[in-house]
């Protein structure tokens, strides 16, 4: 694994405080000083415009899942504005993912609009019948293997998509185990994974499903 990823700050001179933070690779070491509209979002163009700012290059020659983890750290230590908790207009909670994503109304209609009418780069195309029968018949019958679910249980949990979660027995409280997903325990339990309802027992919005609760581990990954 080469170490050549760098943890990035953005500083406002006005207040003398992080307001970004990012990671980079010596690769494209550029990254970091990159102004351009499509690179930053508008919570950052605003400070941005009001004020001087510093880059600054926090840590080097990392791997590129310390750099991650390393990135989490800081965001976690001075808050994110979009969520009250501090200086930071980072619209996510790092590591490379979108996990505690938080859009405003008017990015989220953005989003929406350049996707509608000839935006789209489907609009005014349709699949013929013996494209569609093709597709599905492409992907009926298949099955993953244990490894592949794995490895895409742990993508998902690195990217923030998924989270590793303890599972107990209702009755008795009786430890079960750790698994990497919702998903993955509740194909090991035999349970089916509909409705979300073990997803909702981990946030605390039911006792329990099929006698099983689900419980999220408050970790970063380390694999």
């Amino acid at each position: 694994m080469e170490n050549n990823w760098y943890v990035y700050q953005h500083i406002r001179l006005d207040k003398k405080e992080p307001f970004y933070i990012g990671i980079g690779n010596k690769k494209n070491y550029l990254r970091a000083f990159e102004f351009s509209k499509d690179k930053r979002n508008e919570m950052w163009w605003k400070i941005y415009n009001k004020t001087t700012i510093k880059v600054e290059i926090v840590y080097m020659n990392l791997s590129k899942q310390d750099a991650s983890i390393k990135e989490q750290e800081l965001i976690k230590k001075y808050g994110r504005k979009n969520l009250n908790e501090g200086s930071l207009c980072n619209m996510t909670d790092g590591g490379d993912g979108i996990w505690n994503c938080k859009r405003s109304e008017e990015t989220k209609k953005k989003l929406s609009e350049q996707k509608k009418g000839i935006k789209n780069h489907q609009y005014g195309k349709k699949q013929s019948k013996e494209t569609i029968e093709k597709r599905f018949k492409s992907i009926i019958g298949i099955k993953r293997s244990e490894e592949t679910k794995k490895r895409q249980s742990l993508g998902a949990i690195k990217s923030g998509q998924a989270k590793e979660v303890d599972v107990y027995k209702y009755d008795t409280n009786e430890y079960i185990g750790r698994f990497y997903a919702i998903a993955e325990a509740c194909r090991n339990l035999g349970i089916p994974h509909l409705h979300g309802k073990a997803s909702q027992v981990a946030k605390g919005k039911r006792n329990h499903t099929q006698g099983y609760v689900f419980r999220y581990v408050k970790q970063i990954p380390t694999f």
